[in-house]
Order: C-alpha cells, then structure tokens, then sequence
C-alpha cells in the first residue's frame, strides 16, 4: 500500500474503533500525512526535504509525493518544503489527540538564473609559462551548462575540458595549455565560455620562447592626489613590429581604463585614460593595474586620498561642465534618482533597479529575474532624426531599452543577440523581422565587465525609398551601419508615448528580457543626428 493511498483512506473514511467492556486509554498524540505535487504538471514530486517545525524533525517525500510525521503532540505545526530547482514553501497544520492531519501540497518551479563569474578573465603564457588555470564560479539558483569555444586556436591552445555543468554555489577549475610550436609571433586571441544563453570572453596571449618586450609604459606611478578623477599614461611602442597591449588586472571597481586595450604602431604611442571614482574609495586608498603585451606585465600603482573631491560633471567640478548640449532633449545621470536633469521628462523604478556605481557618480542597474526597468512615460523621440548616447557594461543577450506607441506597437527597440547589437525602428520589422540578419550591427564584443560608450543616430529617407539609416559609435568610434528597408511610409508616423530601460518587451512571436546590465549617462537628441567630433566630445568627456 502507498503512502499516498494510506492518505487516501485515513481523509476519506471515518475512523472505525473497537470498545471492549474494560476501558481503553485515550490516544493523546496526532499525525500528519501529505503529499506533494508540482504545481503545473500535478505531477507527484519525490525528494523534497519537509521540515517539521518547532520540533526540527525532517523526512524526505517517497516516488509517490507522500511523507508523514507520526505520534505528534497535539499543537501547531508548520511544515517547510525545499527541493532543488523549485521555491521554497510552508504550510501549517493543527494536530489534535488521536486525530490524523492530512495535506495537500503544490510547489513551484523557482527562476532559474546562473550568475556566472570567472576568475581570472585573462591568461598571459608570456614567453615561459606552459599552463595556467581559470576557476568558474556559478553564483545563480540553477545548475548550469557551459561550454568552451577555442575557435581557430586549438592548434596551439588547449584545455583540460571544453564543457561541464556546475550547480548553484559550486566553482570548477580549467586548466589551459599551449604549444609554441604552433605560433611564430606574440599572439593574443579572445574566447569565449558559453553558459546559460550568455558569453563570458577570455583574453589569452602567448609568445614564442625567444620574444622580447617592446612595451614601456610612463608613468609607472600614478598619484590622484585630494581631488584629481582623472589621470593619464602613455604606453610606448619601442620594436620594430606593431604591439597589442591589454589589462589583465584591475583589482577594484574604483578605477576604470580607457581604452583598456589597444594596438601601438612602431615607434608610435597610445594615450590611456585612468579615472577614479572617488565615492568608492576611504581616506587613504592604493591599488594596481597590470598592463600587458602578451610576453612581460607591467604594473601601474595608482593612489589617493581622499578628502571628498569632485565628480566630473558636477556642480564643484566647472572643468567637468556639460558638452554637446545643442539638441540635448534629455539627460539622465542616475544619481539615485530616475529624473531628466532638465527637469521635464521625469522616470520612475519599476521591480527594483538599483544604483550602483558609475562613469561619473552613479550609474542604474537592472535585474533580469526581477525584469526590472526605468519607465519614462514620456515621448522622447517624435521625430525621424534622433540620437541616443549612453554608457553599459555587462551587456549580454536580452533587451536593452524601447519605446511604445500610442498603437500599442514597439518602435526603436535595442537589444543584444548572440552578442551583437540589434536595433529596430519600424513596428513591422519588430514584430516579423526579429531574427533578420541585416537588422543586426556588426561590431567587436563588449559584453564584458568594463563601461563602453554607445551612441546610435538614425535618419529616416523617404526621398528615394523609405528606411532607417541607423549608425552605431562604440568608445567614440564608427562601428557598424544599418539600413532597415521598409516596404511602405504606412504605420511608421505612430511615434513612442512612453520609453523603457530594461524591463521586457512582448512583439508579435517573441519576448525579450532584460539582462543584468547597468547603464549610465543616458542623453536623447530627438531632433538631429550627431557629428563624429560631437561624439568624440561626449565619450572623452565621461558623459
């Protein structure tokens, strides 16, 4: 008989007893009998953990769902229900003497989310090292699937596994390997792990036995003082070949590099731009950054104190005083606060977004279990020239921003896939034309941890045939076009009533949700295209 039949009998038939002429003690104790079922298959779960409270007593469900506590005495009871994979939950029962307490239970599945984080994210064999290791840490709820793609690498680089899984909490070890005979000069590639539906780059370079350096970096000591946010170094190129550098190290969230890596012509230079934040630092404060070439690592010390100076941009800070205003319909900073800094298109938090730091202060980050969002219920964009600027880091496949129409329909939707970039102007094409190749930039990853900056301008030609001519900049540089032909001017004169950051979007065959992305430094110019130099302007500023 099963636990769940026995169940079954003890709630659906009345208790038969026995009295004899002598006089039989009272049963002064209960039990409770239950089951428990998923909630949307009602389907019998087995190996749940059910916790009895205040007792501390705890038993595992049969493959039928059922459990049971016996010879309780009589009071009030909660039982908690844990299982990998699903949301806890309780339920409280009263036990009564020589009464059986029956409950029927219905668990959820939980959101699975994987927080992957890997450590270290660069790998520099220089001109001696053999193998060197990486550790992968799953910070989510939900067990995840990962995978390596070495590329065309795999002549010469290896690794000890190119895929596994990893549960919620636990941390795996790679090892790399290389064979130099495979490479004839200094090399440094990007690979990517998969996990999760998201890419995690990993920088790796190597050199040949013999190499030498031809990297010298001036400064190798970097003082902000009281008050500096911002410092700069000049790497130099010394060879006679071209040199690729990078950081492979920036032990903090304080300072930012930009760029943080790069490619010096011979004899030439390159200028990096060192900025602190100085909200995120105490009173004394010292760290380092290692820069490398791919055969030696340079370290550059850098230090501060203290004494609550000025952010970039701000009311202390004249030299900080905003640029590109021409145009500038909107501004947002994120100062703990979702308001224009004009004062007329004020936002709001939905589900919890949260500020963290930024470029220049604060920036906003958004969840992607939470789906949280910053909605403008504004139209920010009512013409067809416009452009949008802003800061992000820790882009990954998932929606970016968009608006929606007084029809109910999106329009200027911008998200990420496999990726790159999308962006979408026409109701049309958000709804059938998704997975469109030609609606997709071309561009290099920047779905990593450090800030870009992005601007998108869009024209629409409706002199020879009607379309969008959208133009993406990364880090003040021309990356990608796209021309989104329509078949008709019909539908396209609905322009946006409100304008999201983060959140979802549901189109007419698919939804897209935010990843856990943070942006800062949001600008919208509704009524004209920005110049190159403009742009330049507004990423060395840091706005």
């Amino acid at each position: 008989m099963t636990k769940f039949f026995k169940l079954f009998l003890l709630l659906t038939f009345t208790t038969i007893t026995f009295s004899a002429c002598t006089e039989d003690p009272e049963d002064s104790t209960g039990n409770i009998y239950g089951v428990v079922f998923d909630k949307i298959t009602n389907d019998p779960l087995d190996g749940v953990m059910v916790r009895l409270i205040p007792t501390g007593e705890s038993t595992n469900t049969y493959a039928d769902g059922s459990f049971e506590f016996l010879d309780l005495q009589p009071g009030d009871y909660t039982l908690q229900f844990s299982k990998n994979g699903y949301a806890q939950t309780s339920h409280t029962v009263e036990i009564v003497a020589g009464g059986n307490s029956g409950a029927s239970i219905y668990m959820e599945k939980a959101n699975q989310v994987a927080e992957i984080v890997i450590n270290p994210s660069s790998l520099n064999f220089g001109t001696s090292q053999t193998q060197l290791n990486i550790t992968i840490t799953n910070n989510g709820n939900a067990t995840a699937e990962w995978s390596l793609d070495l590329g065309d690498n795999d002549s010469w680089l290896k690794a000890s596994q190119l895929g596994g899984s990893i549960q919620a909490g636990r941390t795996q070890s790679v090892t790399f390997s290389v064979d130099r005979n495979f490479i004839a000069t200094t090399t440094s590639v990007v690979i990517n792990l998969h996990a999760f539906g998201n890419s995690y780059p990993i920088s790796v370079s190597c050199a040949p036995s013999n190499a030498t350096s031809s990297m010298l970096i001036d400064p190798t000591t970097v003082n902000f003082g009281t008050d500096l946010t911002s410092q700069t170094i000049t790497i130099r190129n010394i060879g006679k070949k071209s040199l690729s550098w990078s950081t492979t190290g920036i032990i903090d969230n304080a300072i930012t590099v930009t760029p943080d890596k790069g490619t010096v012509a011979p004899g030439g230079n390159s200028v990096v731009i060192l900025s602190l934040d100085r909200s995120l630092i105490s009173d004394s404060y010292i760290s380092t950054i290692v820069f490398t070439d791919g055969v030696s690592e340079e370290t550059v010390i850098v230090s501060a104190n203290n004494s609550g100076g000025n952010i970039p941009g701000g009311d202390d800070n004249p030299s900080g005083s905003l640029v590109v205003t021409n145009g500038l319909t909107a501004y947002y900073k994120f100062n703990d606060s979702f308001d224009d800094l004009n004062g007329i298109y004020d936002g709001f938090g939905i589900n919890d977004p949260t500020f963290v730091s930024g470029v220049s202060g604060q920036a906003v980050q958004f969840s992607k279990v939470k789906e949280s969002a910053d909605q403008i219920p504004y139209a920010l964009i009512n013409s067809k020239a416009f452009s949008i600027s802003f800061w992000a880091k820790d882009l990954a496949d998932g929606l970016i921003f968009y608006s929606k129409c007084s029809d109910n329909h999106n329009r200027f939707v911008l998200s990420m896939d496999a990726g790159y970039l999308r962006f979408i102007c026409s109701q049309y094409d958000n709804e059938y034309q998704y997975n469109s190749e030609s609606l997709r930039f071309t561009h290099p990853k920047i779905n990593d941890s450090n800030w870009h900056h992005f601007v998108i301008t869009s024209d629409y030609n409706s002199t020879t045939y009607y379309s969008w001519n959208s133009v993406l900049y990364i880090d003040g540089k021309r990356a990608s076009t796209i021309t989104e032909k329509l078949s008709s001017n019909a539908g396209e004169s609905n322009y946006p009533n409100e304008f999201v950051i983060g959140g979802s979007c549901n189109n007419y065959n698919y939804t897209l949700t935010c990843s856990n992305f943070s942006m800062d430094n949001l600008r919208i110019y509704d009524t004209r295209v920005l110049t190159p130099q403009e742009i330049k302007e507004i990423y060395n500023a840091q706005q």
